[in-house]
């Protein structure tokens, strides 16, 4: 019965906090820095596999900061780091199989370059919760543009747990890893990658 009480609380305490739809209109969370929580947060990609599926996977080693202008969001900055070693997939090679993705040349080659880096150059509002953030990503030692679709999921201005103001967001965004030189089985293996980022941020301090 202790349990479910606690649960009972949890439940209460968010349900109280988020009873309102996020809008970017009325952010009521102070601006400043944000940090990605790591325990509710994934980045995860697809890529076209023969053109029969699309083959999903995940780094589970990133970081992610917001420099956040409540006023005005179109002033706020974004940059994201992924570690490349950190790569998961569901094949039945296991960790040696996700080895090879990270570490080979022909992949990710994360010997020579180790990080997969984006920082945003501007933010464009598009709506009440959505924008797009236009940026440059680096990967294998090569920096090209790349636009992300970001929705503001929702916030709080203090997090049951953390204690903190938070806020919640999704961003999807693509590459062509040929425009990195990674070229290898294309097109049996798709050239365009797909990336999805669901991820909570708290306020730093």
């Amino acid at each position: 019965m202790k349990i479910f009480a606690k649960l009972a609380f949890g439940a209460s305490l968010l349900l109280g906090a988020v009873g309102t739809s996020a809008s970017a209109a009325d952010l009521s969370v102070p601006s400043g820095a944000y940090k990605v929580d790591p325990n509710h947060a994934s980045v995860t990609w697809k890529v076209s596999h023969f053109g029969l599926s699309f083959y999903n996977a995940r780094f589970t080693k990133f970081d992610i900061k917001i420099d956040l202008d409540a006023d005005d969001i179109e002033k706020s900055s974004v940059t994201a780091t992924i570690n490349v070693s950190s790569v998961k997939t569901d094949h039945s090679g296991g960790s040696g199989f996700d080895k090879e993705i990270s570490k080979d040349k022909n992949f990710l080659n994360g010997k020579k370059f180790p990080k997969i880096k984006f920082v945003s150059k501007s933010i464009e509002k598009t709506g009440e919760t959505t924008a797009l953030i236009h940026g440059t990503v680096t990967m294998l030692g090569i920096s090209k543009d790349m636009t992300l679709e970001a929705t503001l999921i929702g916030f709080l201005p203090s997090h049951p747990y953390a204690k903190k103001p938070a806020i919640g967001l999704n961003a999807t965004g693509s590459i062509k890893r040929s425009d990195f030189g990674f070229t290898h089985l294309v097109p049996f293996i798709g050239d365009e990658v797909v990336f999805n980022i669901d991820a909570e941020f708290i306020k730093a301090g």
